[in-house]
């Protein structure tokens, strides 16, 4: 079958994702429910607004900039207030998660956004929703 790779290839392009808009995603307060397919007991949370992006981790207010085009993400140096907490710990573990993000996608009202090797973050703009990456592994 000489067209089989054609096939393929419109299969594949059949099961991409539409593409993400900002109006999608700006100026709303998106609060972390999952990382890493897993159920997280801290707040953190995210907003964008243009270029610009901020939000509230465990401790610390926070603000960066993307100068990629959605849906792709560039994360540039991260800036944070410096209020000490016992939340330290997983205040690292956000900002270390959140500075890989590459990707964003939106999928049933949850933004991801998704880094290297499936590196997963899922937000929600209710944080009281489930995270949904997380009941998929269950």
């Amino acid at each position: 079958m000489r067209f089989a790779p054609l096939f393929a290839a419109l299969a594949l392009a059949a099961c991409v994702t539409p593409a993400l808009s900002e109006d999608e995603i700006a100026g709303v307060d998106w609060h972390l429910v999952g990382l890493e397919g897993q159920s997280v007991d801290w707040t953190a949370s995210l907003r964008i607004d243009g270029d610009k992006l901020s939000g509230k981790a465990p401790c610390n207010s926070w603000f960066a900039k993307t100068s990629a085009t959605l849906p792709e993400v560039s994360i540039g140096p991260i800036g944070a207030t410096r209020m000490a907490c016992p939340d330290l710990a997983a205040e690292t573990v956000f900002f270390e998660a959140l500075s890989a993000m590459q990707r964003a996608e939106l999928d049933q009202g949850h933004l991801y956004l998704i880094g290297p090797e499936g590196r997963v973050m899922e937000f929600a703009t209710d944080p009281k929703e489930p995270c949904l990456s997380c009941l998929a592994r269950q």
